[in-house]
This record gives structure tokens, sequence and C-alpha cells, in this order.
């Protein structure tokens, strides 16, 4: 009996050993994620007939307000109101309040305002930063995320890993 206890004890030691060597599971490869996203994104764009820009990054977007034309720097500090949803699904953050509450994900713990962050310092995801700098003061978009500019393979408390994105932007302030 002893030998059995050891010998199933050696083996579970080997499988766990195979499953913490990082070497032998699937690597993340953000440039072949990219084109998954993109199809993906490019498809739900297709079938809901709606025309968008293609930015360089693999941002979709349509420009849905036009601003004043002042567009932000990296250094400035912007505000923002922003709706954050799942490609053709639920809202699952806002920064406005009567929003929240109307789609229920008002969380009473936190303040709806506009979102201030200062450009080009990684305070925020890629994806909205981008995103962000295509509006001028003003204006507003609808903006189609890829997984690689957002969350990545890893995700956040409401987000899937690999999961597109599509925020509402408005650019309400560009601080000078």
């Amino acid at each position: 009996m002893k030998k059995l206890v050891l010998g199933l004890a050696a083996l579970l030691a080997f499988g766990l050993s195979g499953c913490l060597n990082s070497d032998n599971g699937p690597t993340y490869d953000p440039e072949a994620q990219l084109e998954v996203d993109k199809e993906k994104i490019d498809l739900y764009l297709e079938e809901n007939d709606i025309q968008a820009e293609i930015h360089d990054t693999g941002i979709r977007y349509i420009i849905t307000a036009e601003g004043d034309d002042t567009f932000p720097e990296e250094g400035q500090v912007v505000s923002v109101d922003y709706e954050l949803y799942r490609i053709g699904g639920a809202l699952l953050d806002t920064s406005k309040e009567d929003l929240a509450k109307e789609e229920g994900v008002y969380n009473s713990s936190r303040v709806y305002k506009p979102l201030e962050f200062t450009i080009g310092t990684g305070q925020i995801i890629p994806g909205f930063q981008i995103a962000t700098l295509l509006l001028s003061k003003g204006g507003s978009g609808d903006f189609y995320i890829p997984s690689v500019l957002a969350y990545r393979n890893i995700g956040s408390q409401t987000i899937l890993p690999n999961e597109n994105l599509l925020f509402k932007i408005k650019l309400v302030e560009i601080e000078q």
C-alpha cells in the first residue's frame, strides 16, 4: 500500500511539474490575435451593415459628432465621457450615472463623472487612448477595439480574455 501511495504521489508530482512549466503551454501571440480580432469585428460590422473607418492599429471607428478641430496631444490631460459595451451586447461600464442606473450596472461606491487621464502615460488601455486621439474637443465616436489593444488575453472583472470591445467616447475637455 505504501508503494502505491508513493507511486501515486510521484505521478502527481510529475504531472504537476508539467503543468507548471510555462514552455509547454500555448504562448500569447498578439500579432496572430490581432488578425483574429479584426476578422471578428469586421464580421460583426458586415452583419449589422455598419460602415466604419479603419485605423492602422486595427481599430474600427465611426465619428458620430465632429468637434471643434482641437485635437489632444501627448502630455495633455483630457476628460472624456464613455460607454463600454460588449460588441453586439450589454453595457459593461460608463461614466454616466443615469445610463448606469438605467442599464443595471450602477455602482454606488464609485463617482460618475468624465474620466480624466494624461495622453501618452499608459494610464489607460492603448485602444482607448488611440480612440481619444482621433477625436477633437466636443467630438464623439464609436470605437471597435481589438482585444490586443484592450485587456488582451488576461481580461478584467467583467471582460473576457481576448474580448473585443465597443467604446462610445465623447471628448469633453482638453486641458491646455
